[in-house]
């Protein structure tokens, strides 16, 4: 299901089956525990990947030297839990600068960083650097190659986390959505991305594109290493995700537009997994909310339009000939046409839309639908459409997409998302799990 398409003799130092970079997170830390693996080795052997991989990859935006040396002053304290991981360059970490995809921006490194960050950071996570955010977290792409064609976009904003965990570099990097900036690119690149319900993750240390909906969100290959993280930055890890059994699930499948702008492989594929799901005894149902879908994807665009204006400022008024087109006809123009109170008025019919959704979430369990309107659009000039995305980020559910499918006519990965109950974070890994498990047997 994670097969690599790029991974060859010719730019691997070390056997597939024998390197640390290729374990999953939960697979390493067993290794870990049983002395069959150190954590200078798993960071050393990540790093080596990414000097194989990154000039043909271009996931980083700045790489720290002092990575390994960080892992081994871990080890010295007693800390085993070491994991090497990245995050989008719009998140602080202390000593790392934080360009946001711009040019303008000091390169001066920051001196204080997040809260999730430094949660990462206790829990024993070393940061190898900063991935490439599309510029200020918009939609103007940055020089990230998707690792299954690199003739095709990895998506955006969280362009650099998605590709750094699709080829193997690191096993888990932070990411984050406004509208659909981690579920779309994980689907592009073939790996689990996951946005928490709404203020689940701490944001303090990130750039504001739209705070009503600014989410911090996880890029995995694996559901369990999602998992661990959310464990690691909600402070309550657990012992292990279990999954839950289909038949104590209800599944609805949302066929409200934008559903017939997927491809009808996509679509298909989708169906079918209905079907597979009914066949191991899953509750299933289909789902029409035309209005209500269509009421929050503009709600998203006016919000996040007139919020986006006010948290750029600074570049508005400092930087505004280098600003890229996209983002000035883009958002930024959307939050000049939306007054202070429309946009009060439309905060007060989102709390109404919200409570809908609760009522949606007392009949199934999880939602399916598209994470994108089909695999990964050919070129790097745009980062594809976040259609599918903007209404659950708006709404505040979690969203999971896992990387089930794989296209036939071009071989590209094919997400599917899955959506839950605001604050069902915890069952709706679990039911990811539980799909994940049932595909792969």
């Amino acid at each position: 299901m994670f097969e690599n398409k790029t991974i060859t003799k010719e730019n691997q130092t070390m056997s597939e089956t024998d390197a640390p970079y290729m374990l999953t997170a939960t697979e390493a830390l067993r290794r870990i525990d049983a002395g069959t693996l150190s954590p200078p080795d798993w960071i050393a052997s990540c790093r080596e990947r990414i000097r194989l991989r990154e000039p043909e990859i271009h996931a980083w935006a700045y790489l720290d030297d002092d990575a390994e040396r960080e892992a081994a002053e871990q080890v010295r304290l007693g800390r085993r839990s070491i994991i090497p991981v990245g995050a989008k360059d719009i998140i602080d970490i202390e000593g790392m600068p934080t360009m946001m995809g711009t040019d303008f921006h000091s390169p001066a490194p920051a001196t204080r960083e997040g809260g999730s960050v430094a949660l990462m950071r206790e829990a024993g996570c070393v940061f190898l650097g900063k991935t490439v955010s599309t510029e200020l977290g918009h939609r103007h792409p940055g020089p990230t190659r998707n690792p299954h064609n690199t003739a095709h976009t990895p998506g955006g904003s969280s362009s650099g986390s998605a590709a750094a965990v699709a080829d193997f570099m690191v096993p888990l990097c932070l990411g984050t959505q406004t509208t659909g900036s981690v579920i779309r690119p994980a689907a592009y690149c073939g790996v689990v991305g996951y946005k928490p319900s709404y203020n689940d993750f701490d944001k303090t240390g990130v750039l504001a594109n739209a705070p009503s909906m600014d989410t911090l969100g996880i890029l995995a290959r694996c559901v369990e290493d999602a998992a661990l993280l959310r464990g690691i930055l909600v402070e309550a890890p657990s012992d292990g995700l279990e999954g839950t059994p289909l038949d104590k699930l209800t599944f609805g499948l949302l066929t409200t537009s934008p559903w017939e702008m997927a491809d009808a492989e996509s679509r298909k594929l989708i169906e079918n997994l209905m079907g597979d799901l009914a066949a191991r005894g899953a509750r299933t149902t289909t789902l029409g909310l035309d209005r209500e879908i269509a009421r929050l994807m503009e709600l998203q665009r006016l919000i996040s339009g007139y919020e986006f204006k006010r948290s750029i400022a600074f570049e508005r008024f400092r930087h505004f000939d280098r600003l890229s087109r996209i983002l000035r006809e883009g958002r930024l123009a959307d939050g000049e046409r939306v007054s202070s109170g429309e946009y009060q008025h439309a905060l007060v019919e989102l709390a109404r839309l919200k409570f809908r959704m609760t009522e949606i979430f007392a009949e199934v369990d999880i939602i399916v639908f598209p994470s994108a309107a089909g695999p990964a659009p050919e070129g790097i000039g745009s980062t594809g459409e976040p259609t599918f995305n903007s209404a659950w980020t708006l709404a505040g559910n979690p969203v999971v997409t896992l990387p089930l499918f794989t296209s036939a006519k071009s071989g590209l990965p094919i997400g599917c998302q899955f959506i839950g109950g605001l604050g069902r974070d915890d069952m709706l890994l679990s039911a990811a799990k539980s799909v994940m498990d049932s595909v792969a047997s």
